[in-house]
Parts: structure tokens; C-alpha cells; sequence
């Protein structure tokens, strides 16, 4: 199925903030078209752009007061970047018109590209370091989820059926092996972005690499002991939606 690009946007979408809406709809309408045909691939290339559109909607944004970032603005994300760059929106027109396959492997990169950045860092600033403490707030653990991740939670489309199995496999395996690896099969992108939250929130450590053509998930234990959160990311998010 060939995707439409859309022209490029007039005068009225010369700030940043239209351009970045014309990239955001453009992945809407071509989205769209996708159920038409019911095949696996065009499945694939359906989640891709909704896994780009989450990108989309929330990388470059200012941090909320609540995310407790208040001494520095947060700087551009890429996608902000990329909506003042004509390059970059040669680029965005070239994935939309990939295969769902060659969507997929940008859309790794992507993701492994970001793991990498956030290991250089290191720990955040104000993290705290009191590891082993397992006395931690809800608070404290929804501070531990990167900003990008936080930013996503707070929307209202987040599908908490799948928050709340992955909840319960993660704390039924720990509970039992603290010391074990739990692996599974992921090929949904915004799947593997809920679980990373997950881990995250519970103060495990998560990666994911390709296997035979597929994307597996490895979570571990950073400590002895597996000390999960008085209240679990899913009631968080529903006491502060």
C-alpha cells in the first residue's frame, strides 16, 4: 500500500509548533490508511506509526512541575529539532514510506540509540541513592522512570490492562527468584516502552536486543531481594490521571 505525503505546509505552519502538528498529522492520515489491508505487514507499519507518533507527541516538551525538574528547561528533543529542519522532514517523509520491516529496524535503532544516551548520563540529577532502602514513596519510584517515559504515562491513552499484566508477571517471578533473569518476546514497540516503564518504576534493570528476527526483553534484579512498590505504577497513575 503506497502512502500519501502530504504537501508541504504553508505559510500559516512557519513556527515550530505548526510544523511539528504537520508532521503529527501527517502520521495520523497515513495511519489511516493502514486497516484497509488486513495483512500482518500492514499491522506492523500500523503500530510503527503510532509508536512514532507517540515520539512525536511528547520528545521536546517541557517537563511538568510535577516531574521536579525546575532549575533547567528541558533542551530540544530531536523531533523538536526536526520540525525546523527541512532535511530532517526529507527524512520523516522517507520512513513513512518504508516497508514495516525497515520501520522497525530504525525504530530499534532509535530505542537503543536512547538506552545508550541515558547510560553516559548516568544517575539523574536529585536521584537517590539509597539502593537498597526499599521504604521508597510512589513518588520516589515514578521519579526513577526517565522523563521521556514519564511524559507518555500521563497521557490518557495509556492501555492499563497491559500496565497491570506486566505488573503482575514481573512481581509474581521476582517474588519467587529475585536473583533470576525474566525474558520474554516483544515485537510491539509501545509494548516494550510500557515495560521499560515498569522496570523501571520497580527499580529493575531492562534491555532489549534482536533474536532470530524478533525482539526479546531481559529484566533483572539490581539487588539481593526483590522489594516491590507499596503502590504499583497503575494505581499511581490512576490517583494523579
Amino acid at each position: 500500500l503506497a502512502l500519501r505525503t502530504a504537501p508541504h505546509p504553508g505559510p500559516q505552519a512557519s513556527s515550530g509548533l505548526s510544523r511539528k502538528q504537520h508532521f503529527i498529522n501527517q502520521a495520523v492520515r497515513n495511519s489511516d490508511l493502514v486497516p484497509k489491508a488486513k495483512g500482518r505487514k500492514s499491522l506492523q507499519r500500523l503500530e510503527n506509526t503510532q509508536y512514532l507518533l507517540t515520539l512525536l507527541e511528547t520528545d521536546g516538551g517541557p517537563p511538568g512541575l510535577e516531574d521536579g525538574d525546575l532549575a533547567h528547561p528541558a533542551a530540544p528533543g530531536i523531533f523538536a529539532e526536526a520540525c525546523n529542519n527541512a532535511t530532517y522532514m526529507e527524512v520523516w517523509n522517507d520512513f513513512m514510506n518504508r516497508s514495516g520491516e525497515e520501520q522497525e529496524r530504525v525504530l530499534r535503532y532509535l530505542e537503543d540509540e536512547g538506552r545508550s544516551k541515558a547510560r553516559r548520563r548516568g544517575p539523574g540529577r536529585g536521584e537517590d541513592q539509597r539502593r537498597e532502602d526499599p521504604a521508597y514513596t510512589p513518588r520516589e519510584c515514578f521519579q526513577r522512570i526517565s522523563r521521556r517515559l514519564r511524559t507518555v504515562l500521563k497521557r490518557s491513552r495509556i492501555p492499563m490492562e497491559t500496565l497491570e499484566t506486566w505488573e503482575e508477571r514481573l512481581l509474581r517471578f521476582f517474588s519467587v527468584s529475585p536473583q533470576a533473569v525474566y525474558t520474554a518476546m516483544l515485537d510491539n514497540s509501545f509494548e516494550r516502552l510500557l515495560l521499560h516503564a515498569v522496570c523501571q518504576y520497580m527499580d529493575l534493570i531492562s534491555a532489549s536486543a534482536d533474536l532470530e528476527g524478533r525482539r526479546q526483553m531481559k529484566v533483572s534484579n539490581r539487588h539481593l531481594d526483590f522489594w516491590p512498590p507499596g503502590l504499583l505504577l497503575s494505581a499511581y497513575l490512576e490517583q494523579h490521571s
